[in-house]
């Protein structure tokens, strides 16, 4: 499911890549283009109906494009994809088949990276690549996987979701957008069972000055309706914990405001720690920081060895440029593409 609004070239991008990739995955496309922008995107879809399944729909702007479009999809397992990045088609097969034989398991997906471009727009070279962080949700009952998620909260609905689980996301009369429309898509398909990260490359992200952001932190704490948007988003979690618990719904409530807590503490640090680079963009690194970055750049076996014998960690911006890693394959259709080599 793809959605999408005055940004044709970043979504004929992506088109493009599955169409090169023969995705046999249906698209589910959600457009808020101007006329203009909108007839380009109908004119291109229309060129690649005999390399892609896509079923386009026009909807108005607005935060909730996601439940419009999911009663036209037909399928068992679906994937939230941005039109400016990149699922793995092959990689969506196996979340798909893992889900299909584990059914305590809600969603799946691979590993995730993310790259800006030395240049804006959807085309040029890496300027930077970086982990996206992924983490398998494991716990066994729906109250710890709330506590154990809202510790790293990430967007699991840019991993492979059951239909079922996000058609039951309804947020009632309190309009959910930016971050509280996220946060409660997220949470639901946490707690709706367990999360498994599979050993492959699953998304890449584009990080861009184009995208559209949710409002800051300090916007979203002091928004009038703040309250009444925590307590309907409380109100949809806690429903759910206490039915797959079987507990009573002011102690799912308990776990709700405890998880939040914990999420709150950790979202500040980020965002202030994001607010500073921000304001300090040319910031000297370190000297550690310095001496490492030139030690690589000089010595790129030494990063070689580091990674493969020391290192216990996935570095999968590193993976996914070597030519030897099993991710490789994987990565290389998406950097052909955002180079501008693979049009179709």
């Amino acid at each position: 499911m793809i959605s999408t609004m005055n940004r044709p070239d970043f979504l004929i991008r992506t088109l493009n890549y599955y169409a090169k990739m023969r995705s046999e995955h249906p698209i589910y496309l959600s457009d808020s283009s101007s006329p203009e922008n909108a007839e380009i995107i109908k004119t291109f879809t229309e060129n690649l109906k005999n390399k892609l399944k896509i079923n386009y729909h026009w909807f108005p702007p607005g935060f909730d494009n996601l439940e419009k479009i999911l009663p036209h999809v037909k399928e068992n397992y679906a994937v939230v994809n941005g039109d400016d990045d990149y699922e793995v088609p092959a990689s969506l097969t196996k979340c798909a088949e893992f889900l299909e034989d584990n059914p305590d398991y809600a969603s799946a997906g691979g590993y995730g990276v993310t790259f800006r471009l030395k240049t804006g727009g959807p085309y040029g070279e890496i300027a930077r690549l970086a982990n996206y962080p992924r983490y398998s949700i494991e716990m066994e009952t729906a109250s710890q996987r709330m506590l154990d998620f809202m510790k790293h909260c990430f967007t699991i609905t840019f991993a492979v979701n059951r239909v079922d689980h996000m058609r039951r996301i309804s947020v009632g009369s309190i309009p959910m957008i930016g971050t509280w429309n996220e946060l409660s898509e997220s949470c639901y398909c946490a707690v709706s069972g367990k999360s498994r990260v599979i050993d492959c490359l699953g998304f890449v992200r584009h990080i861009h000055d184009r995208q559209y952001y949710a409002n800051t932190m300090v916007d979203w704490l002091t928004a009038k309706d703040f309250y009444n948007s925590y307590a309907s988003f409380r109100e949809l979690v806690a429903g759910k914990i206490a039915d797959m618990d079987n507990i009573p719904l002011d102690r799912a409530e308990l776990v709700v405001r405890d998880a939040f807590w914990e999420y709150l503490q950790i979202y500040m640090a980020n965002s202030q720690r994001d607010q500073k680079k921000e304001n300090n963009p040319h910031k000297k690194r370190t000297i550690l920081k310095t001496l490492r970055l030139k030690t690589g750049l000089a010595f790129p076996i030494l990063k070689t060895v580091y990674h493969r014998h020391f290192s216990d960690k996935k570095q999968m911006h590193y993976e996914v440029l070597d030519p030897r890693s099993p991710y490789y394959k994987d990565f290389k259709p998406v950097w052909d593409s955002f180079r501008g080599r693979d049009n179709v």
